[in-house]
């Protein structure tokens, strides 16, 4: 199913190729480098400093069509403003290093037929690929032969950290008991040690899967969010414009992450990851809309609807990729992405998540949102992509 996923990103890709560049795509392309801070009438505004401070219980603004979370933590945040990423270049000049320091040693690679170039590998126990994008995965342990074989495992725990505690829960990895809390703490130190995620992201956990096989054999899968100054890449986007006539594809906005499997105390088995990226450059703001300001603004767009259960609230970084798709795709290595910050409203959209669901997380599934751009306060949704119509 990984692998299907994986051609799939590719046509998406080659689909994108041979389609007229959408009129904000080249608005966003000619104005690359530019970013200004407009004043909204009726909107306050905070400097980023202040973001750490917001407390659900100091909001003035209270939204009738919003049920909002009972906590609400931006402190995190470092900085905010606009900023231009990079994809990887010449990624995969090293992938016989890549190899040894996964564990594989010397591989037969062969070169790859996907948009956006690569090399594979593939044995019997195991397989791998890298990108000259910086995109990399592999698939090393016994759960990754279960997902082969279509043999699903259930998912016996699922966890959203953000939204909840890490639960009090022993996993038995391989024969051995380890809590849940120190399997992520393990993962924590591979996630940002690992020499192919080096560079200006650091990396938190966000969902957590446990599954059980019917030797009670744990297999814990963890969704891990790129950061940027304590804001994450969203994952949570709506990915392709849906005015494109021709029947093609356009990216709008780039998904990122890294999806990753533990079946052994302090090893990772499995890992692919969505997005790997450089900063190019960034133009900080001064200024920001304020949350209470964000309330109203998104209050006055979703007035037709009844009161929205908000889940959890976000600031997030949504990346829309600056490519001609009549000559480029969104896999080309050196590719530029703008990154624009939003305050990001989660909102379940009544889906029922499956138990034997393999996404990079499905949370993608299982949730719909509202972004207010934190600079001009555009607010957006993907309620129509989703057909969903409020709780």
């Amino acid at each position: 199913m990984k692998k299907l996923l994986l051609a799939f990103l590719g046509c998406v890709c080659i689909l994108s190729g041979c389609q007229e560049a959408p009129d904000q795509v080249k608005k966003n392309m000619n104005s690359y480098g530019e970013s200004k801070q407009i004043d909204l009438e009726g909107v306050d505004y905070c400097s980023p400093q202040e973001l750490k401070n917001v407390d659900i219980e100091d909001i003035t603004y209270k939204p009738d069509n919003l049920a909002l979370p009972s906590k609400i933590d931006f402190s995190d945040v470092e900085d905010v403003g606009v900023v231009y990423f990079k994809a990887k270049e010449k990624f995969t000049d090293n992938r016989d290093e890549f190899a040894d320091l996964i564990g594989k040693g010397a591989v037969d690679w062969e070169r790859s037929e996907t948009v956006g170039g690569g090399w594979n590998f593939y044995d019997k126990d195991s397989d791998g690929w890298i990108q000259d994008n910086g995109r990399f995965g592999f698939w090393l342990g016994r759960y990754s032969q279960y997902v082969r074989s279509d043999n699903y495992l259930k998912i016996t725990n699922r966890v959203y950290l953000g939204r909840e505690d890490c639960p009090d829960l022993v996993c038995n990895l391989d024969g051995t008991s380890v809590s849940l809390k120190d399997v992520i703490a393990g993962t924590d130190r591979w996630v940002n040690e690992f020499k192919y995620l080096k560079g200006d992201l650091t990396y938190k956990a966000r969902t957590v899967y446990v599954r059980t096989d019917d030797q009670g054999n744990d297999y814990v899968g963890l969704f891990y969010q790129p950061m940027y100054k304590g804001v994450g890449l969203s994952y949570l986007t709506y990915p392709m414009d849906n005015n494109i006539s021709g029947g093609g594809v356009v990216i709008v906005a780039m998904t990122s992450g890294v999806d990753l499997d533990v079946e052994k105390p302090d090893t990772v088995s499995d890992c692919v990851t969505q997005l790997n990226v450089d900063v190019e450059s960034e133009d900080m703001a001064d200024k920001v809309i304020d949350f209470n300001s964000a309330l109203k603004l998104v209050e006055e767009k979703m007035s037709g609807f009844n009161r929205l259960n908000v889940v959890e609230v976000r600031i997030e970084y949504v990346l829309r990729p600056l490519y001609d798709p009549e000559k480029e795709s969104v896999e080309d290595e050196g590719i530029i992405m703008e990154a624009r910050p939003v305050y990001s409203f989660l909102i379940p959209n009544g889906y029922q998540e499956d138990d034997f669901s393999y996404s990079f997380s499905d949370e993608e599934n299982g949730l719909v949102y509202i972004n207010v751009d934190m600079i001009d306060g555009t607010v957006t949704d993907d309620f129509a992509a989703n057909s969903f119509h409020g709780n």
